[in-house]
């Protein structure tokens, strides 16, 4: 019996891969409406949890300015895309010299995510970067920084900043905390601050970002308000236009190709009448979540309005599969 019992355990453990992981059927859960205020001026980023069904936290868009990957290994820094902010890196400049912003070429994060490349590309101890720190909530400018990776190691990013007149120069270790995304700095209160949650705890974030167009165009980076995934920690999404939301269920699940991008859902479920100067949601577009516990589900929104017809407040229904 004992014999028996081992073979069983065997058969198991060698039918699932790896990295599979085992999900224990449940029924389908209920449908959830939800609705998210990020404002009328968009000033909210907003981070949501889908298996909880919880704002986990939220925090006005220009409370800072630099994101610093927190992984060991890495060194990515990321701009606050959501107030517009640029780049531009000046190639072996003593970092003291005068700065001219006149003939600057600027650089953005792509929206995608880190993977696909971000505006400091790879930082360079002989490079000045200089940052346009975008626009403040009334649309004025915020004005610019100038900034110096010094070194990175994999504790710590070492850095010096300053205005571009060499005023209020600051040197700083950042370090890392493999328990969050990125480490936050803001240059108005010259320190590390919280912004996003735990790594763990959190899907999909509302907010403002620059989305960036492709081709001949003359403005190749743009202003969008939508949602970002915690692409980072195996947040995956696709998109069917084909299926209505009601009619998606589990068994769909092998037949969709999800993507790692972290816009992917975007700011495309929404489109806009420039003679009424409205807001419609596209009906058609339901969106398969994979969330941060490997748990699926749809989602589909339904309005960018409030009851007081104030948009910057996405309605959606969610449902786990």
């Amino acid at each position: 019996m004992r014999k028996l019992n081992l073979l069983y355990i065997l058969i198991f453990f060698f039918s699932c891969e790896r990295d599979e992981i085992a999900i224990e059927k449940h029924p389908m859960g209920t449908i959830v409406e939800r609705q998210i205020n990020m404002g009328s001026n968009y000033n909210q980023q907003i981070f949501y949890s889908a298996s909880e069904d919880i704002v986990v936290s939220s925090n006005t868009k220009d409370d800072w300015d630099l994101g610093f990957s927190s992984s060991k290994n890495s060194s990515e820094i990321i701009i606050n895309s959501s107030t517009f902010s640029q780049i531009s890196e000046i190639e072996e400049h003593l970092f003291e010299d005068p700065i001219s912003i006149t003939d600057l070429k600027w650089r953005w994060d792509n929206p995608k995510g880190v993977y696909y490349g971000v505006a400091f590309n790879t930082p360079k101890s002989s490079s000045t970067y200089v940052i346009d720190r975008g626009y403040n909530l009334d649309g004025s400018a915020r004005g610019y920084r100038k900034i110096r990776i010094d070194s990175i190691t994999n504790q710590s990013y070492f850095i010096t900043y300053a205005k571009l007149n060499n005023g209020e120069i600051n040197n700083l270790e950042i370090k890392k905390d493999s328990l969050f995304n990125f480490q936050y700095l803001s240059f108005n209160k010259n320190s590390l601050i919280d912004i996003a949650p735990r790594k763990d705890s959190w899907d999909l974030v509302f907010t403002q970002y620059t989305h960036l167009f492709t081709g001949n165009i003359e403005t190749p980076a743009y202003l969008v308000t939508g949602v970002l995934t915690n692409y980072l920690n195996n947040v995956l999404v696709t998109k069917d236009s084909v299926n209505s939301f009601e009619e998606i269920n589990i068994n769909m699940i092998a037949n969709y190709k999800f993507s790692e991008n972290q816009d992917e859902i975007g700011y495309n479920w929404k489109s806009f009448d420039f003679e009424n100067q409205v807001y419609s949601i596209k009906s058609g577009i339901t969106y398969v979540i994979k969330d941060v516990t490997n748990r699926y589900f749809k989602m589909h929104f339904t309005d960018f309005y409030n009851d007081l017809g104030e948009k910057g407040h996405p309605k959606f229904e969610i449902q786990e599969l």
